[in-house]
Order: structure tokens, then C-alpha cells, then sequence
């Protein structure tokens, strides 16, 4: 999907040295926005007259982990949050553009599928795609979560950056870094990045209590996810997590987290708030746990959110099944 925009959406004002090598004005704004939401292969061609355009990419965010199925008395975690897709910028003349560039948006990964065998962890999530512009540029996907553990924790994914993937989760260990900061994590909350990277989705405790959330993001990034609740040895269910926040005009937005058998609620996207169009999306909620109808993980919101954890469950009823990831995007700020 393309759309043209007006410049009341573009981004930060070129820098004069850009400015000079094309001749015009460093308080230009862009004269035409191209945006670029839907999963796969396209082409960016310039329009006519074109003498810079500023492109900002997102990779997709990672899916979340299913959540466990155990029986009564014994504990279960939920499954782990999706990582956030990283964020790439770069300013581009019409002679290095050519008369088009490849371009591929990053699908957003798919959720860990429900657990429906006995006393069984639950299932991984899918590693979000990368959103590259031919070889130019390029904003890695998030990691996956890993799916609930039995008497075990699960892991977060780690967050993509402007030159790597982020790492997936395995079994209780958080995904690893996609560059400097922390990336996902195991059984605690994703950690906060800064900059291009994605945040970390967040882990699901290994006493099967409530699930932890996903790393913020405070600088335009796609965040990460919450995971999901879990059962406790005494049979307590839990709740998810809240997702992790983007601020968007001074504030911050987060998914809420399910409560007990309600599923974790989807992560913000511009295209449903006020956010400009170079903001990531945000980290969905977790599903709250339940023993036999635990709530399923919130959706990645547009633009690289990490997909939620799903909810640990009893033996005899299906889990709550991981989030999707938020797909991936891109953005043509043209100058002429």
C-alpha cells in the first residue's frame, strides 16, 4: 500500500550541508510524503522532479510465545512478548536514487499457535521481517518471544536495529542484543532503547506469576511487547502485562494487559492515534492466563510493535496463543 501525504506529516528539517548540495532551502519542508505499509516487495520510484528524499524505515516486529499447558497444581508461565523492529533514516539525491529503488517491507511475525498437548511448554514465536531500501538502507525485524515454560521462565524477544536483527528468545533467555543496550528478556521487563533500536519484549516469570512488560521507547522507536500471565502452583491465575510505551506528542501510550482469561490488547499505530507518521509502533499487551480460557496476546502495533505473550492455561483446554507482530514500513519525504 502507497500513499501520498502531506508535509504536515514529514519529518525534521534537512541539515543546511544537505540542504547546500541540492540548492534549496534549509527550512524547506518535504512537498510530498510517500508511505509504504503493506508486507513484501515494491518499488520506490521518485516523483518527477525530485531532488532529495529522506527515507524512514521499519523492520517488523516479532511475534510473542503461546503460553504453557500444565496440569493443576503445577506451575506454568506464559509465553514471552515479541521484540520491536529497529529504525533506519537516510537522506538520498536523485542521482544516488536513480530512476527507482527496490524496496521491501518486513512483515511483522507470526504468534506462537495455541498449545494443545498435555503438560507441554508452549510454542515460539516468528522473528519480524526486515524492511530494507535495495541495498542502501536497512531496519532490522524484532526477535521472537519464546513460548511458556513448565516451571520454567520464558524469554523476551531483543529488538532490531538500523544494521541487525533482534535476537530471538530461548526457553527462559531473553533474545540478545541487536547492537548497544540490552536486548529482550528473561522473566523481567524488556528493556528501554534509544535511538534506532527496538525495545525488548518482555518475559514471563518462572513462578507462573502475572507477566512482566515490554521495553519502551523514547525516541520514535517501535517498542517492545508484555508477556503473558501464568498459573502459580497453588492455581492462582495472572494477568498480562501492559505493552511497552511510545510517546507520542509528550505522552506516553501503552497496550493494556488482559486480565485473567482476556486477552492482551493490540499496540498503538499512528494511523489510530496522533502520532506522526515517523513514530514506531507499540508493543502489544499480554494475555491474562486462565484454566480453561486464557487470553491470546495483543497485536503489534503498524510500524515494528513486538506481538504479545499468550496466557498459560490447565491441562485439557487449549493456551493462549502469542501475538502478531506489527508489520513493517517505510516513509519517502520528498524535496524539490
Amino acid at each position: 500500500m502507497k500513499r501520498l501525504l502531506s508535509a504536515a506529516l514529514a519529518f525534521a528539517l534537512i541539515s543546511a550541508a544537505q540542504a547546500q548540495v541540492i540548492g534549496i532551502s534549509p527550512a524547506q519542508k518535504p512537498t510530498v510524503v510517500q508511505t509504504f505499509t503493506t508486507p513484501g516487495a515494491t518499488t520506490y520510484t521518485p516523483t518527477p522532479g525530485m531532488k532529495l528524499v529522506c527515507f524512514m524505515l521499519f523492520g517488523g516486529g516479532g511475534g510473542g510465545g503461546s503460553g504453557a499447558r500444565q496440569a493443576a497444581l503445577n506451575i506454568a508461565s506464559g509465553g514471552g512478548g515479541g521484540g520491536g523492529g529497529g529504525r533506519s533514516y537516510g537522506c538520498f539525491t536523485a542521482a544516488q536514487i536513480g530512476a527507482s529503488k527496490a524496496l521491501t517491507i518486513g512483515a511483522g511475525g507470526t504468534g506462537g499457535v495455541a498449545q494443545s498437548v498435555d503438560s507441554t511448554a508452549g510454542n515460539n514465536g516468528v522473528a519480524g521481517g526486515n524492511t530494507t531500501l535495495d541495498a542502501i538502507l536497512f531496519a532490522g525485524g524484532g526477535g521472537f518471544g519464546s513460548g511458556g515454560g513448565l516451571a520454567a521462565g520464558s524469554g523476551g524477544g531483543g529488538g532490531g536495529s538500523p544494521a541487525l536483527v533482534g535476537g530471538n528468545a530461548s526457553g527462559a533467555t531473553g533474545g540478545a542484543s541487536s547492537g548497544a543496550g540490552s536486548g529482550g528478556s528473561a522473566a523481567a521487563a524488556g528493556a528501554v532503547l534509544y535511538g534506532g533500536y527496538g525495545s525488548g519484549g518482555g518475559g514471563g516469570p518462572a513462578a507462573g506469576t502475572a507477566g512482566t512488560g515490554g521495553g519502551g521507547s523514547f525516541a520514535g522507536s517501535p517498542s517492545g511487547a508484555a508477556s503473558g500471565g501464568g498459573i502459580t502452583a497453588a492455581n492462582a491465575m495472572s494477568s498480562g502485562w501492559v505493552g511497552g510505551a511510545v510517546y507520542i506528542n509528550g505522552a506516553a501510550v501503552q497496550a493494556a494487559g488482559g486480565a485473567t482469561g482476556v486477552g492482551g490488547s493490540n499496540g498503538s499505530t499512528y494511523a489510530t492515534s496522533t502520532g506522526p507518521i515517523n513514530q514506531g509502533g507499540g508493543g502489544a499487551g499480554g494475555g491474562g492466563s486462565h484454566a480453561t480460557a486464557p487470553g491470546a496476546g495483543g497485536i503489534g502495533g503498524l510500524c515494528g510493535g513486538g506481538g504479545g505473550g499468550g496466557g498459560a492455561v490447565q491441562n485439557g483446554a487449549a493456551s493462549g496463543a502469542g501475538g502478531l507482530g506489527g508489520d513493517g514500513c517505510a516513509s519517502a519525504a520528498e524535496y524539490f
